[in-house]
């Protein structure tokens, strides 16, 4: 239980990355949603493995002072699949999901689909990538 203070000023804020890790986390478990890509470096974020970063390709503006966020990904999606009954679920979940973990308010939510796959192509190139990963590392 809590008593007011009327003197005790509260304040409440967000690192950009705390948004980011709620929203991959969050986009990666929906259906359809093969992988979201890094900006910078452009690999294939494996959503099957449990070494991923979950920050990887989601770029966050975040207004603290206004409780709001704006959320830009780029994702690869699943082949068949309808892209926009995926990101309708993507922005349901997404805005659940800051609703019950933070008091920010989603504002903007987009995705760039950069890339669609079947199943067994994303597997496939993650295998490949998996590969020359090893090869390099080998090297050194």
């Amino acid at each position: 239980m809590t008593t007011e203070n009327p003197k005790l000023e509260t304040v409440l804020t967000y690192n950009d990355d705390v948004l980011a890790k709620i929203a991959g986390n969050t986009v990666r478990d929906v259906d359809g949603v093969l992988s979201l890509e890094g900006n910078l470096i452009d690999s294939v974020t494996d959503r099957f493995s449990d070494e991923t970063d979950p920050t990887t390709g989601v770029k966050v503006d975040l207004d603290n002072d206004d409780k709001q966020v704006k959320l830009t990904m780029d994702a690869v999606l699943e082949y068949g699949k309808s892209i926009p009954a995926v990101f309708d679920k993507v922005t349901t979940k997404l805005c659940s999901a800051i609703d019950s973990m933070t008091d920010l308010k989603p504002t903007e939510i987009k995705i760039h689909v950069k890339d669609l796959m079947t199943r067994e192509e994303y597997m496939k190139s993650n295998r490949k990538n998996d590969k020359s990963d090893s090869k390099k590392k080998d090297k050194d």
